[in-house]
């Protein structure tokens, strides 16, 4: 029999109630936080984040964001300064090639079987640089185009085709804006991402007047011929004209269309969920127009996510990375509150269908989305010089849409561009 004293009592409870708290302590320790920079609203991957944290309860998923406009200055200083807390962030994927080429990537080759077994060969491509993989393909897209049913009414003008043989040219489309515009709405049309080449590239491509860039390598600029100068007037002459508004950034375009201000407007599928809130808005929708003797042609590409080549945590990133973009569950839940077609093939079909229950209101939503991503989609560009060149296209939009001579405007953007580009070369 063994006798303790108080004292004796105390000190083995002492060493009992440390045993106890030690576990708790180690579980709080060996919690891993990921930091995943991006330039998307917060619920954007808010039910990514949680599903993922349940799955793994020792990873805390640490959400930053920054605007659209800062996220490559972000990424540069950050790792370019080898800092080693920024683990994971979003990468538009017409700057993988930029970014792998300055090493601000984590080479992922070894992903690839994963990714082939659930992404096409264009999403795959699109995130490689040299043959290889860079980054984890997360959504693609499209635009559509949007009509307010009570202003065409109004018009007399009838509704524009679902069908993407029978869909209108932009020739068509100003003359219907116009005549909405005279029997009443604001503004007969309007772009949602105004001055921005994402959205901007498929009207020279439709034209036939390219990308903008030429080479092997796209490091040459190409804006002063081949068309390029005719689809700046034209596009000039929707603000000059007044049949679009002026002085909107694409953050505020979506409202004037839910307000029932604008009669056509060409946006992405994500605007559904908007304007549906909307009960006095009623709307259909319809292939995006083409210029007439061009061909249709309709944005595309969206956002994949790389890892920092000096990550801390690189093994607990790639799990999160893996989960928004291989697992099916996982790259659904990245689309439910923005909801961009994901790549990841079983996901897609699921969001297809969720989108086909949309199509008996407002037009076959589904079957639209689904053709331009797989007959019109064109990809920006691949190069180095990527993000110089939309920074110095995306502003002479913005001049040119404010007035300025289209001509004038576009070789001063050639000059400049073609200066910043010998440098990169």
């Amino acid at each position: 029999m063994l006798i303790f004293s108080p004292k004796g009592i105390g000190a083995i409870l002492s060493v009992a109630a440390a045993a106890l708290t030690q576990p708790c302590a180690a579980q709080e320790q060996a919690k891993t936080t990921v930091t995943f920079l991006t330039a998307e609203r917060p619920d954007t991957f808010a039910p990514a984040i949680a599903l993922f944290e349940r799955q793994h309860k020792n990873i805390h998923i640490e959400y930053q964001q920054v605007p659209f406009d800062n996220l490559s200055a972000q990424v540069a200083a950050r790792i370019g300064s080898g800092d080693k807390d920024l683990d994971l962030y979003a990468v538009d994927v017409p700057r993988v090639t930029e970014l792998a080429s300055k090493s601000y990537l984590a080479p992922l080759e070894d992903e690839r079987a994963k990714l082939e077994n659930i992404a096409g060969d264009k999403a795959i491509q699109a995130v490689s640089y040299q043959g290889k993989i860079y980054a984890y393909p997360l959504w693609t897209s499209t635009q559509i185009m949007y009509f307010n049913r009570d202003l065409l009414n109004a018009a007399h003008i009838p509704y524009p085709s679902a069908d993407p043989a029978r869909r209108l040219t932009w020739q068509q489309l100003v003359g219907q804006a116009q005549q909405a515009q005279q029997a009443g709405a604001p503004w007969g049309f309007s772009f949602e991402q105004v001055d921005r080449y994402y959205q901007l590239l498929s009207l020279y491509i439709s034209y036939g007047a390219g990308s903008g860039l030429k080479g092997n390598d796209a490091l040459t600029a190409d804006l002063t011929s081949g068309g390029w100068q005719q689809v700046s007037d034209w596009y000039r002459s929707l603000y000059i004209k007044h049949i679009a508004p002026r002085g909107v950034t694409p953050e505020q375009t979506p409202d004037l269309f839910g307000d029932g201000k604008v009669a056509f407007f060409v946006g992405g599928p994500w605007n559904i969920g908007r304007f549906n809130k909307v009960a006095s808005l009623h709307y259909g929708v319809a292939p995006m127009p083409y210029f007439a003797g061009g061909s249709p042609s309709t944005p595309t590409d969206s956002w994949a996510v790389g890892i920092n080549p000096h990550s801390a945590h690189a093994r607990e990133a790639k799990l999160f990375a893996e989960f928004i973009s291989i697992d099916p569950e996982g790259s659904y839940s990245t689309v439910i509150n923005n909801p961009l077609p994901p790549v990841n093939n079983v996901a897609f079909k699921r969001y297809i269908g969720n989108l086909s229950t949309m199509d008996s209101k407002i037009g076959p939503i589904s079957s639209i989305v689904s053709y331009e991503l797989a007959h019109t989609a064109v990809s920006r560009p691949r190069t180095k010089g990527y993000v110089i060149f939309e920074t110095i296209i995306d502003r002479a939009f913005s001049d040119i849409r404010n007035g300025a001579d289209s001509k004038q405007t576009l070789e001063r953007a050639q000059l400049r561009l073609n200066r910043s580009f010998a440098r990169i070369k």
